[in-house]
């Protein structure tokens, strides 16, 4: 009976612990499931997850980056103009402008693809790519950067000693007494404030490029057809035998306008020469 029962309690407790060991996999087994759907981008149940729409761009405050964004988008057919002016006036509307714009036909001349650079606030870049309507679909966007804080610290140092050095003359200046020194010092004055001004151009002009970021947005029709300029063989044979003749004929006036003086030198030459010697020859009049 003892041994029945200590048989009876052993099966017990070894079920026991089988059951433990089957729950601690089962466990196991659904969070490393839970983290490879997590890590494969899509839930436990097979439903794709929600990735982030919005373009984050970090600027801090105090970095002295210059941005710069390539973005290209496709819009319906017929809605180039139309978006192209709504791009515009998106930018304007932040505080920026206009850089540069260009634009391409279609075969029956209708405008369908172009492109235009802006110059937009840095702080408003994400904002500005982030409100584009609904109908875009971007092509591509590249970002880059150009750090200018060895620049900024340059300057802002040529800048603090060009100042401190204004300061020093204008106190030699008051203590001058002669003529001589005076002028000297009002010289030397003179062509630091130059440098000083010159120096202040260039920080405002890194100020500029890192409080302006360029935005180049290349719009285009999707399934439009743009006008492609094929040049033809005999095009290129045509306009490359014009251009050596040009060449060749303006070799040849050249040569001509620079040998005109050496002729004429050598004419008169010649005709020294040659006079005299006819002069000698001719016969004398018998008398």
């Amino acid at each position: 009976m003892r041994s029945r029962h200590v048989a009876t309690g052993l099966g017990l407790l070894a079920t026991a612990g089988l059951l433990a060991a089957c729950s601690s996999a089962t466990t196991n087994s659904a969070a490393s499931a839970a983290e490879h759907g997590s890590a494969s981008g899509t839930t436990t149940d097979g439903s794709a997850a929600s990735a982030p729409a919005t373009i984050t761009i970090g600027l801090p405050p105090t970095a002295d980056v210059q941005r710069s964004v390539r973005a290209a988008y496709t819009v319906p057919s017929g809605a180039f103009l139309t978006s192209f002016d709504g791009v515009i006036a998106r930018a304007v509307g932040l505080g920026g402008y206009v850089a540069s714009s260009a634009t391409t036909p279609a075969p029956g001349g209708r405008i369908v693809a172009g492109s235009v650079t802006l110059e937009i606030p840095a702080a408003s870049l994400a904002s500005y790519l982030n409100g584009m309507p609904s109908t875009f679909v971007a092509s591509s966007i590249d970002f880059s950067s150009v750090d200018h804080y060895a620049a900024f610290v340059d300057v802002n140092a040529e800048l603090t000693s060009a100042h401190a050095q204004l300061l020093a003359l204008d106190g030699l200046l008051a203590k001058a007494t002669t003529l001589a020194d005076i002028t000297t010092i009002e010289q030397r004055i003179e062509t630091v404030q130059v440098e000083s001004d010159t120096y202040q151009g260039q920080l405002n002009g890194l100020t500029a490029s890192v409080a302006m970021a360029s935005a180049t947005v290349a719009l285009s029709e999707r399934g439009s057809t743009l006008v492609a300029a094929v040049p033809s063989a005999l095009n290129n044979g045509l306009s490359n035998g014009w251009r050596n003749a040009g060449q060749v004929t303006g070799a040849l006036v050249d040569a001509v306008v620079t040998a005109v003086p050496v002729l004429v030198i050598l004419a008169i030459f010649l005709a020294g020469w040659l006079i005299p010697r006819r002069l000698r020859r001719a016969p004398r009049p018998s008398p």
